[in-house]
């Protein structure tokens, strides 16, 4: 079972700290895309993206969702990631 983001994107962008994932936002993005992120607790993704991305969590869900069908990225997402 899945339980913390931040050790778990670590692991998966091939980051050696926690603390360098701000530094791979791409690689997290991409990650996050083909995860399901909301096998994690709310308060955990709340804290991670806004670690990560600097955004809040309902944002970054909300650009999920506008992508659902979508293989294009969104400018937001271009812009963010």
């Amino acid at each position: 079972m899945k339980t913390d983001i931040f050790e778990d994107m670590k692991e998966l962008v091939g980051c050696k700290d926690v603390s360098d994932l701000p530094y791979r936002k791409r690689e997290v993005w991409e990650e996050i895309k083909r995860q399901s992120p909301l096998a994690y607790p709310k308060e955990q993704l709340e804290k991670f993206f806004h670690y990560v991305f600097g955004v809040d969590y309902a944002v970054i869900m909300g650009i999920l969702d506008m992508r659902k069908g979508s293989d294009r990225p969104c400018r937001k997402c271009e812009s963010t990631c």
